[in-house]
Protein backbone atom coordinates (compact mmCIF):
# COMPACT_ATOMS: atom_id res chain seq x y z
CA UNK A 1 0.00 0.00 0.00
CA UNK A 2 1.16 3.26 -0.94
CA UNK A 3 0.35 7.28 -0.83
CA UNK A 4 0.00 9.52 -3.92
CA UNK A 5 0.40 12.91 -3.72
CA UNK A 6 -2.09 15.10 -5.57
CA UNK A 7 -1.35 18.82 -6.41
CA UNK A 8 -2.91 19.24 -9.25
CA UNK A 9 -5.26 21.97 -7.48
CA UNK A 10 -4.16 24.58 -5.11
CA UNK A 11 -5.86 23.60 -2.30
CA UNK A 12 -4.49 21.18 0.39
CA UNK A 13 -2.40 18.44 -0.53
CA UNK A 14 -4.90 15.61 -1.12
CA UNK A 15 -3.19 11.87 0.32
CA UNK A 16 -4.62 8.38 -1.48
CA UNK A 17 -4.13 4.84 -0.96
CA UNK A 18 -3.21 2.91 -3.72
CA UNK A 19 -2.97 -1.09 -3.51
CA UNK A 20 -0.41 -2.44 -4.76
CA UNK A 21 -1.58 -4.27 -7.96
CA UNK A 22 -4.14 -2.30 -9.08
CA UNK A 23 -2.13 -1.20 -11.77
CA UNK A 24 -1.21 -4.33 -13.27
CA UNK A 25 -2.62 -6.40 -16.25
CA UNK A 26 -5.59 -8.70 -15.16
CA UNK A 27 -3.58 -11.71 -16.98
CA UNK A 28 -0.71 -11.35 -15.02
CA UNK A 29 0.53 -14.26 -13.36
CA UNK A 30 1.15 -12.91 -10.17
CA UNK A 31 -2.86 -13.39 -9.29
CA UNK A 32 -2.63 -16.64 -10.09
CA UNK A 33 0.02 -17.57 -7.88
CA UNK A 34 -1.22 -15.85 -5.15
CA UNK A 35 -5.13 -16.97 -5.49
CA UNK A 36 -3.06 -20.63 -5.85
CA UNK A 37 -0.40 -20.22 -2.60
CA UNK A 38 -3.63 -18.82 -0.54
CA UNK A 39 -6.01 -21.94 -1.54
CA UNK A 40 -3.02 -24.41 -0.68
CA UNK A 41 -2.76 -22.49 2.44
CA UNK A 42 -6.10 -23.21 3.18
CA UNK A 43 -6.55 -26.97 2.26
CA UNK A 44 -2.68 -27.75 4.10
CA UNK A 45 -3.35 -24.97 7.35
CA UNK A 46 -0.27 -27.21 9.44
CA UNK A 47 2.51 -27.07 7.07
CA UNK A 48 1.60 -23.09 7.95
CA UNK A 49 1.30 -23.71 11.81
CA UNK A 50 4.33 -21.15 12.30
CA UNK A 51 2.47 -18.29 11.16
CA UNK A 52 -0.53 -19.08 13.56
CA UNK A 53 1.86 -18.95 16.60
CA UNK A 54 0.14 -16.44 19.52
CA UNK A 55 2.61 -16.36 22.00
CA UNK A 56 6.29 -14.89 21.29
CA UNK A 57 7.46 -11.68 19.09
CA UNK A 58 4.21 -11.14 15.71
CA UNK A 59 6.04 -12.95 12.67
CA UNK A 60 6.70 -10.26 10.20
CA UNK A 61 6.98 -12.43 7.18
CA UNK A 62 4.20 -14.85 6.90
CA UNK A 63 5.81 -18.56 4.52
CA UNK A 64 2.41 -18.28 2.25
CA UNK A 65 4.43 -14.73 1.09
CA UNK A 66 7.65 -16.08 1.29
CA UNK A 67 6.42 -19.24 -0.86
CA UNK A 68 4.33 -17.60 -3.63
CA UNK A 69 7.17 -14.37 -3.53
CA UNK A 70 10.09 -17.78 -4.37
CA UNK A 71 7.53 -19.35 -7.29
CA UNK A 72 6.93 -15.91 -8.70
CA UNK A 73 10.62 -14.99 -8.86
CA UNK A 74 11.37 -18.86 -10.69
CA UNK A 75 9.36 -18.00 -13.31
CA UNK A 76 10.77 -14.82 -14.19
CA UNK A 77 14.02 -16.18 -13.93
CA UNK A 78 15.60 -14.99 -10.25
CA UNK A 79 16.60 -17.94 -8.38
CA UNK A 80 19.40 -16.99 -6.09
CA UNK A 81 18.32 -14.78 -3.20
CA UNK A 82 20.60 -12.20 -4.13
CA UNK A 83 18.92 -11.55 -7.02
CA UNK A 84 15.55 -11.87 -5.37
CA UNK A 85 16.40 -8.85 -2.47
CA UNK A 86 17.68 -7.19 -5.49
CA UNK A 87 14.45 -7.49 -7.60
CA UNK A 88 12.58 -6.58 -3.81
CA UNK A 89 14.45 -3.39 -3.86
CA UNK A 90 13.49 -2.11 -7.12
CA UNK A 91 10.00 -1.45 -6.15
CA UNK A 92 8.31 -3.85 -8.85
CA UNK A 93 4.28 -3.36 -8.13
CA UNK A 94 3.82 -7.39 -8.67
CA UNK A 95 6.33 -7.88 -5.81
CA UNK A 96 4.60 -5.64 -3.83
CA UNK A 97 1.70 -7.42 -4.19
CA UNK A 98 2.61 -10.96 -4.05
CA UNK A 99 4.81 -9.63 -0.53
CA UNK A 100 1.85 -7.49 0.97
CA UNK A 101 4.14 -4.73 0.46
CA UNK A 102 6.88 -5.97 2.48
CA UNK A 103 10.36 -6.16 2.15
CA UNK A 104 12.10 -9.14 3.45
CA UNK A 105 16.17 -9.18 3.38
CA UNK A 106 18.06 -11.91 1.32
CA UNK A 107 18.87 -13.89 4.91
CA UNK A 108 15.29 -14.07 5.44
CA UNK A 109 14.66 -15.35 1.56
CA UNK A 110 17.53 -17.96 1.94
CA UNK A 111 16.30 -18.88 5.44
CA UNK A 112 13.28 -19.91 4.06
CA UNK A 113 14.21 -22.28 1.18
CA UNK A 114 16.57 -24.07 3.71
CA UNK A 115 13.79 -24.82 6.38
CA UNK A 116 10.86 -25.59 4.05
CA UNK A 117 11.76 -28.46 2.03
CA UNK A 118 7.81 -30.60 3.06
CA UNK A 119 6.31 -27.28 2.41
CA UNK A 120 7.61 -26.92 -1.29
CA UNK A 121 7.75 -30.34 -2.10
CA UNK A 122 3.66 -30.60 -0.88
CA UNK A 123 2.91 -28.07 -2.67
CA UNK A 124 4.49 -29.22 -5.67
CA UNK A 125 1.78 -32.24 -5.06
CA UNK A 126 -0.73 -30.31 -5.04
CA UNK A 127 -0.03 -27.95 -8.10
CA UNK A 128 -0.48 -31.94 -9.57
CA UNK A 129 -3.81 -32.83 -7.64
CA UNK A 130 -4.93 -29.26 -8.91
CA UNK A 131 -4.19 -30.37 -12.56
CA UNK A 132 -5.98 -33.78 -12.36
CA UNK A 133 -9.41 -32.07 -10.42
CA UNK A 134 -9.09 -29.09 -13.27
CA UNK A 135 -9.06 -31.64 -15.98
CA UNK A 136 -5.26 -30.94 -17.28
CA UNK A 137 -3.68 -34.03 -16.63
CA UNK A 138 -5.50 -37.39 -17.35
CA UNK A 139 -3.13 -39.56 -16.72
CA UNK A 140 -3.72 -41.00 -20.45
CA UNK A 141 -0.08 -41.34 -21.58
CA UNK A 142 3.20 -39.49 -19.61
CA UNK A 143 6.31 -39.21 -21.16
CA UNK A 144 9.55 -39.50 -19.26
CA UNK A 145 12.84 -38.33 -20.13
CA UNK A 146 16.14 -37.43 -18.15
CA UNK A 147 18.99 -34.49 -18.65
CA UNK A 148 22.31 -34.28 -17.96
CA UNK A 149 22.35 -30.66 -15.37
CA UNK A 150 25.42 -29.05 -14.39
CA UNK A 151 25.67 -28.85 -10.65
CA UNK A 152 26.81 -25.62 -8.76
CA UNK A 153 30.40 -27.50 -8.33
CA UNK A 154 34.19 -26.39 -9.21
CA UNK A 155 35.84 -29.15 -11.37
CA UNK A 156 39.28 -27.73 -10.29
CA UNK A 157 38.54 -28.00 -6.25
CA UNK A 158 38.86 -31.29 -6.29
CA UNK A 159 40.43 -34.39 -3.92
CA UNK A 160 41.39 -37.73 -4.44
CA UNK A 161 40.54 -40.83 -2.21
CA UNK A 162 44.07 -41.52 -1.76
CA UNK A 163 44.73 -38.44 -0.49
CA UNK A 164 41.69 -38.45 2.19
CA UNK A 165 42.88 -41.55 3.21
CA UNK A 166 46.59 -40.06 3.80
CA UNK A 167 45.56 -37.10 5.39
CA UNK A 168 42.74 -38.91 8.15
CA UNK A 169 45.79 -41.12 9.07
CA UNK A 170 47.89 -38.06 9.44
CA UNK A 171 45.37 -36.63 11.72
CA UNK A 172 44.83 -39.33 13.72
CA UNK A 173 47.71 -40.21 14.28
CA UNK A 174 49.33 -36.62 15.39
CA UNK A 175 46.31 -34.56 16.19
CA UNK A 176 45.26 -36.32 19.56
CA UNK A 177 49.08 -34.47 20.93
CA UNK A 178 48.76 -30.56 21.12
CA UNK A 179 51.69 -30.33 23.12
CA UNK A 180 54.30 -27.88 22.11
CA UNK A 181 56.88 -30.67 21.79
CA UNK A 182 54.16 -33.27 19.91
CA UNK A 183 54.48 -33.40 16.01
CA UNK A 184 50.71 -31.68 15.42
CA UNK A 185 52.44 -28.59 16.91
CA UNK A 186 55.25 -28.20 14.82
CA UNK A 187 53.54 -29.41 11.83
CA UNK A 188 51.38 -25.95 13.10
CA UNK A 189 54.39 -24.24 12.97
CA UNK A 190 55.73 -25.22 10.13
CA UNK A 191 52.53 -24.93 7.70
CA UNK A 192 50.87 -22.05 9.25
CA UNK A 193 53.93 -20.22 11.25
CA UNK A 194 56.04 -20.65 8.17
CA UNK A 195 59.06 -22.35 10.48
CA UNK A 196 61.23 -24.47 9.49
CA UNK A 197 61.10 -27.96 11.66
CA UNK A 198 64.07 -30.14 10.93
CA UNK A 199 62.51 -32.71 13.37
CA UNK A 200 59.51 -33.08 10.70
CA UNK A 201 61.46 -32.73 7.62
CA UNK A 202 60.85 -36.16 6.31
CA UNK A 203 57.06 -36.04 7.15
CA UNK A 204 56.87 -32.93 5.30
CA UNK A 205 58.58 -34.42 2.69
CA UNK A 206 55.95 -36.93 2.78
CA UNK A 207 53.17 -35.31 2.85
CA UNK A 208 54.33 -32.87 -0.08
CA UNK A 209 54.57 -35.98 -2.12
CA UNK A 210 51.11 -37.06 -1.04
CA UNK A 211 48.40 -34.17 -0.87
CA UNK A 212 48.16 -31.52 -3.67
CA UNK A 213 46.79 -28.06 -3.38
CA UNK A 214 43.34 -28.20 -1.89
CA UNK A 215 43.84 -31.07 0.30
CA UNK A 216 46.80 -29.37 1.95
CA UNK A 217 44.58 -26.51 2.23
CA UNK A 218 42.70 -29.13 4.39
CA UNK A 219 45.43 -29.99 6.44
CA UNK A 220 46.16 -26.31 7.40
CA UNK A 221 42.59 -25.95 8.28
CA UNK A 222 42.79 -28.91 11.18
CA UNK A 223 46.00 -27.45 12.57
CA UNK A 224 44.77 -24.56 13.46
CA UNK A 225 42.33 -25.70 16.56
CA UNK A 226 40.76 -28.81 17.55
CA UNK A 227 37.32 -27.58 16.54
CA UNK A 228 38.91 -27.09 13.03
CA UNK A 229 40.26 -30.14 13.20
CA UNK A 230 37.17 -31.90 13.97
CA UNK A 231 35.27 -29.96 11.32
CA UNK A 232 38.31 -31.42 8.90
CA UNK A 233 37.47 -34.90 9.77
CA UNK A 234 34.00 -34.97 9.64
CA UNK A 235 34.47 -33.23 5.97
CA UNK A 236 36.58 -36.49 5.12
CA UNK A 237 33.86 -38.61 6.11
CA UNK A 238 31.43 -37.26 4.18
CA UNK A 239 34.06 -36.55 1.02
CA UNK A 240 34.62 -40.71 1.63
CA UNK A 241 31.46 -41.61 1.40
CA UNK A 242 30.32 -39.69 -1.58
CA UNK A 243 33.43 -41.63 -3.45
CA UNK A 244 32.36 -43.31 -6.61
CA UNK A 245 34.94 -46.05 -6.74
CA UNK A 246 36.73 -44.43 -9.77
CA UNK A 247 36.86 -40.87 -9.96
CA UNK A 248 37.83 -37.75 -7.51
CA UNK A 249 35.64 -36.03 -5.25
CA UNK A 250 34.46 -32.87 -5.50
CA UNK A 251 34.97 -30.56 -2.57
CA UNK A 252 32.34 -27.67 -3.42
CA UNK A 253 29.42 -30.40 -3.67
CA UNK A 254 30.35 -33.86 -2.93
CA UNK A 255 27.62 -35.38 -4.07
CA UNK A 256 28.03 -34.22 -7.72
CA UNK A 257 29.11 -36.87 -10.21
CA UNK A 258 31.36 -36.97 -13.21
CA UNK A 259 29.11 -37.18 -16.20
CA UNK A 260 28.96 -36.62 -19.57
CA UNK A 261 26.35 -34.59 -20.72
CA UNK A 262 24.97 -34.40 -24.54
CA UNK A 263 27.32 -32.30 -26.15
CA UNK A 264 30.22 -35.17 -24.83
CA UNK A 265 31.67 -33.10 -22.31
CA UNK A 266 32.57 -34.58 -18.65
CA UNK A 267 31.57 -32.39 -15.96
CA UNK A 268 30.55 -32.28 -12.19
CA UNK A 269 26.43 -32.90 -12.67
CA UNK A 270 23.26 -34.35 -11.58
CA UNK A 271 20.88 -36.72 -13.74
CA UNK A 272 17.82 -34.79 -13.93
CA UNK A 273 14.46 -37.21 -13.97
CA UNK A 274 11.15 -35.59 -15.44
CA UNK A 275 7.94 -37.42 -16.17
CA UNK A 276 5.10 -34.92 -18.34
CA UNK A 277 1.53 -35.58 -19.06
CA UNK A 278 0.46 -35.58 -22.22
CA UNK A 279 -2.64 -33.12 -22.26
CA UNK A 280 -1.35 -30.27 -21.66
CA UNK A 281 2.22 -30.81 -20.71
CA UNK A 282 2.01 -30.59 -17.37
CA UNK A 283 5.02 -32.39 -14.52
CA UNK A 284 3.45 -35.43 -12.84
CA UNK A 285 6.92 -36.66 -11.79
CA UNK A 286 10.72 -35.08 -10.89
CA UNK A 287 13.61 -35.81 -9.00
CA UNK A 288 17.79 -35.62 -8.68
CA UNK A 289 19.87 -38.38 -9.26
CA UNK A 290 23.58 -39.81 -9.40
CA UNK A 291 23.35 -42.49 -11.31
CA UNK A 292 24.67 -40.83 -14.95
CA UNK A 293 22.53 -43.57 -16.77
CA UNK A 294 18.64 -43.71 -17.26
CA UNK A 295 18.82 -47.81 -17.47
CA UNK A 296 17.56 -47.99 -13.72
CA UNK A 297 15.69 -45.09 -12.99
CA UNK A 298 12.26 -45.73 -14.47
CA UNK A 299 11.16 -47.91 -11.33
CA UNK A 300 12.16 -45.07 -9.33
CA UNK A 301 9.92 -42.72 -11.75
CA UNK A 302 6.58 -44.97 -11.46
CA UNK A 303 7.02 -44.89 -7.81
CA UNK A 304 6.92 -40.84 -8.20
CA UNK A 305 4.42 -40.77 -10.71
CA UNK A 306 2.42 -42.74 -8.90
CA UNK A 307 3.08 -40.90 -5.70
CA UNK A 308 1.86 -37.62 -7.10
CA UNK A 309 -0.92 -38.82 -9.12
CA UNK A 310 -2.73 -40.99 -6.92
CA UNK A 311 -2.62 -43.82 -9.84
CA UNK A 312 -0.32 -44.89 -12.50
CA UNK A 313 -0.15 -43.75 -15.85
CA UNK A 314 -2.32 -45.82 -18.41
CA UNK A 315 0.50 -45.51 -20.82
CA UNK A 316 4.44 -44.52 -20.66
CA UNK A 317 6.75 -43.77 -23.35
CA UNK A 318 10.04 -43.85 -23.00
CA UNK A 319 13.77 -43.92 -24.86
CA UNK A 320 15.70 -47.00 -25.28
CA UNK A 321 17.80 -45.74 -22.66
CA UNK A 322 14.96 -46.61 -19.75
CA UNK A 323 15.00 -50.78 -21.79
CA UNK A 324 14.60 -52.50 -18.17
CA UNK A 325 13.50 -56.10 -18.14
CA UNK A 326 12.22 -55.89 -14.89
CA UNK A 327 10.54 -52.66 -15.44
CA UNK A 328 8.71 -54.19 -18.20
CA UNK A 329 7.48 -57.09 -16.50
CA UNK A 330 6.47 -54.53 -13.35
CA UNK A 331 4.94 -52.55 -15.94
CA UNK A 332 2.81 -55.60 -17.49
CA UNK A 333 1.84 -56.52 -14.04
CA UNK A 334 0.28 -53.03 -12.61
CA UNK A 335 -1.56 -52.96 -16.78
CA UNK A 336 1.08 -50.02 -17.74
CA UNK A 337 0.93 -49.56 -21.39
CA UNK A 338 5.09 -49.61 -22.21
CA UNK A 339 6.22 -48.11 -25.06
CA UNK A 340 9.79 -48.61 -25.21
CA UNK A 341 11.77 -48.54 -28.60
CA UNK A 342 14.11 -51.55 -28.66
CA UNK A 343 17.55 -50.97 -29.62
CA UNK A 344 16.92 -50.68 -33.50
CA UNK A 345 14.11 -48.72 -33.84
CA UNK A 346 16.59 -46.09 -31.28
CA UNK A 347 19.11 -46.71 -34.05
CA UNK A 348 17.25 -45.81 -36.82
CA UNK A 349 17.54 -41.71 -36.44
CA UNK A 350 21.31 -42.00 -35.40
CA UNK A 351 23.22 -40.18 -38.34
CA UNK A 352 25.72 -42.91 -38.12
CA UNK A 353 23.36 -45.57 -38.83
CA UNK A 354 21.71 -43.50 -42.02
CA UNK A 355 25.19 -43.96 -43.55
CA UNK A 356 24.92 -47.74 -43.23
CA UNK A 357 22.66 -49.11 -45.82
CA UNK A 358 22.62 -52.67 -44.55
CA UNK A 359 22.40 -52.03 -40.77
CA UNK A 360 19.99 -54.24 -38.94
CA UNK A 361 17.92 -51.22 -38.85
CA UNK A 362 17.47 -51.30 -42.28
CA UNK A 363 15.82 -54.74 -42.11
CA UNK A 364 11.88 -54.58 -41.91
CA UNK A 365 10.11 -56.90 -39.60
CA UNK A 366 6.62 -58.75 -40.56
CA UNK A 367 4.77 -60.38 -37.67
CA UNK A 368 2.49 -62.40 -40.19
CA UNK A 369 5.49 -64.28 -41.26
CA UNK A 370 7.92 -63.66 -38.15
CA UNK A 371 10.45 -63.06 -40.66
CA UNK A 372 12.95 -59.68 -41.52
CA UNK A 373 13.04 -58.29 -44.86
CA UNK A 374 16.54 -56.87 -46.37
CA UNK A 375 17.11 -53.92 -48.51
CA UNK A 376 17.71 -56.31 -51.67
CA UNK A 377 13.56 -57.62 -50.36
CA UNK A 378 14.54 -60.92 -49.42
CA UNK A 379 13.50 -62.81 -46.40
CA UNK A 380 15.34 -63.71 -43.62
CA UNK A 381 13.11 -66.62 -41.52
CA UNK A 382 13.26 -67.67 -37.90
CA UNK A 383 16.32 -70.55 -37.96
CA UNK A 384 17.12 -71.19 -34.25
CA UNK A 385 17.67 -70.28 -30.62
CA UNK A 386 20.94 -69.44 -29.83
CA UNK A 387 22.97 -68.10 -26.20
CA UNK A 388 24.49 -64.74 -27.06
CA UNK A 389 26.02 -63.03 -23.28
CA UNK A 390 24.12 -64.94 -21.50
CA UNK A 391 20.98 -64.38 -23.21
CA UNK A 392 18.65 -66.65 -25.38
CA UNK A 393 18.16 -64.88 -28.64
CA UNK A 394 16.15 -65.96 -31.52
CA UNK A 395 18.10 -66.03 -35.19
CA UNK A 396 16.86 -64.89 -38.40
CA UNK A 397 19.10 -65.45 -41.53
CA UNK A 398 18.60 -66.90 -45.41
CA UNK A 399 20.33 -68.79 -47.90
CA UNK A 400 20.34 -66.24 -50.51
CA UNK A 401 23.26 -64.44 -49.13
CA UNK A 402 25.50 -66.57 -51.06
CA UNK A 403 24.46 -65.41 -54.54
CA UNK A 404 23.76 -61.42 -52.78
CA UNK A 405 25.30 -59.00 -55.06
CA UNK A 406 25.87 -56.53 -51.89
CA UNK A 407 26.44 -59.27 -49.93
CA UNK A 408 30.48 -57.94 -49.04
CA UNK A 409 28.93 -54.70 -47.70
CA UNK A 410 26.36 -56.17 -46.16
CA UNK A 411 28.18 -59.11 -43.76
CA UNK A 412 31.62 -60.65 -43.45
CA UNK A 413 29.69 -63.92 -42.39
CA UNK A 414 29.16 -66.51 -43.99
CA UNK A 415 24.90 -65.52 -44.26
CA UNK A 416 23.65 -62.16 -42.72
CA UNK A 417 22.08 -62.76 -39.24
CA UNK A 418 19.73 -61.16 -37.10
CA UNK A 419 19.50 -61.64 -33.41
CA UNK A 420 16.13 -60.88 -31.36
CA UNK A 421 15.93 -61.37 -27.38
CA UNK A 422 13.35 -63.96 -26.81
CA UNK A 423 11.38 -62.16 -23.69
CA UNK A 424 7.63 -62.42 -24.62
CA UNK A 425 7.18 -58.91 -22.99
CA UNK A 426 9.92 -57.76 -25.55
CA UNK A 427 7.92 -58.73 -28.05
CA UNK A 428 5.01 -57.61 -27.23
CA UNK A 429 6.45 -54.18 -26.49
CA UNK A 430 7.64 -54.04 -29.66
CA UNK A 431 4.37 -55.33 -31.49
CA UNK A 432 2.85 -51.81 -29.30
CA UNK A 433 5.81 -49.64 -30.30
CA UNK A 434 5.21 -50.50 -34.13
CA UNK A 435 1.42 -49.93 -33.75
CA UNK A 436 0.09 -47.15 -34.89
CA UNK A 437 -1.69 -45.97 -32.48
CA UNK A 438 2.42 -46.54 -30.20
CA UNK A 439 3.92 -44.41 -33.22
CA UNK A 440 1.15 -41.85 -32.54
CA UNK A 441 2.00 -41.91 -28.48
CA UNK A 442 5.91 -42.03 -29.06
CA UNK A 443 5.53 -38.85 -31.01
CA UNK A 444 4.29 -37.23 -27.96
CA UNK A 445 7.56 -37.87 -25.67
CA UNK A 446 9.85 -35.45 -27.91
CA UNK A 447 7.31 -32.36 -28.44
CA UNK A 448 6.80 -33.06 -24.46
CA UNK A 449 10.13 -33.69 -22.88
CA UNK A 450 12.28 -31.94 -25.56
CA UNK A 451 10.17 -29.20 -25.43
CA UNK A 452 10.35 -29.06 -21.66
CA UNK A 453 14.40 -29.17 -21.66
CA UNK A 454 14.60 -26.68 -24.25
CA UNK A 455 12.12 -24.17 -22.49
CA UNK A 456 13.97 -24.75 -19.00
CA UNK A 457 17.12 -24.01 -20.87
CA UNK A 458 16.47 -21.06 -23.26
CA UNK A 459 13.49 -19.22 -21.60
CA UNK A 460 13.95 -19.92 -17.98
CA UNK A 461 17.62 -19.16 -18.95
CA UNK A 462 18.54 -22.29 -16.76
CA UNK A 463 22.27 -23.06 -17.10
CA UNK A 464 23.14 -24.90 -13.84
CA UNK A 465 22.42 -25.42 -10.43
CA UNK A 466 22.36 -22.41 -8.21
CA UNK A 467 22.05 -24.52 -5.11
CA UNK A 468 25.09 -26.83 -3.61
CA UNK A 469 24.17 -30.80 -2.50
CA UNK A 470 21.69 -32.83 -3.81
CA UNK A 471 18.44 -31.90 -1.52
CA UNK A 472 19.07 -28.78 -2.45
CA UNK A 473 19.46 -28.81 -5.94
CA UNK A 474 16.67 -31.02 -6.21
CA UNK A 475 14.37 -28.46 -4.07
CA UNK A 476 15.71 -25.81 -6.56
CA UNK A 477 14.09 -27.93 -9.60
CA UNK A 478 11.20 -28.69 -7.24
CA UNK A 479 10.31 -25.10 -7.62
CA UNK A 480 10.88 -25.07 -11.24
CA UNK A 481 8.60 -28.14 -12.12
CA UNK A 482 6.08 -25.76 -9.21
CA UNK A 483 6.26 -22.94 -11.64
CA UNK A 484 5.82 -25.00 -15.04
CA UNK A 485 2.90 -26.24 -13.40
CA UNK A 486 1.05 -23.17 -11.95
CA UNK A 487 2.10 -21.33 -16.08
CA UNK A 488 0.26 -23.70 -17.25
CA UNK A 489 -2.56 -23.36 -15.07
CA UNK A 490 -2.55 -19.99 -15.82
CA UNK A 491 -2.27 -20.44 -19.41
CA UNK A 492 -5.76 -22.62 -19.40
CA UNK A 493 -7.77 -21.21 -16.75
CA UNK A 494 -8.81 -17.96 -15.35
CA UNK A 495 -7.50 -17.35 -11.70
CA UNK A 496 -11.01 -16.64 -10.42
CA UNK A 497 -11.78 -20.16 -11.67
CA UNK A 498 -9.63 -21.66 -9.30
Amino acid sequence: MTLVYDNSTCEQAIFTYVFSGQNLDKNNIVFTVKRLVSNFKRDFPLLFESDFKVRGRPKKYYLDELLGFYVYGVYNNRFTSRKLANWIDNNDESVNYILNDKKPKKSTINLFLQNNTLLINVFFHYTVILGINLGLIDGECVAVDGSIVKANANNFRLIKIEEIEFLQNIILNYGINWSKNGIWHKLHQYYNENKEQEQIKELCKNIKENLNKNALILLKTALISTDKMNYVLDLLDVLKANYDGKHTISLTDPESRWMMDKKGNMGLNYNYQVAIDSKYGMIVGQYLTQNATDHNELFEMLHEIKIQMGINPKVLVADNGYMNDNVIKYAYENNIRLLIPDRTESSKNKPKNKEKPYSKTKFTYDWKTDSFTCPMNEQLHYKNDRKLNGEWMRVYSTNKCKTCPVKKQCTKSRVKEIFEPINDLKWKMKADFQSPEGKIYYKKRANLNEAHFGLLRNARNFQKLNRTGMKNAEKELTIRSIAHNIQKIHEKLNATLI
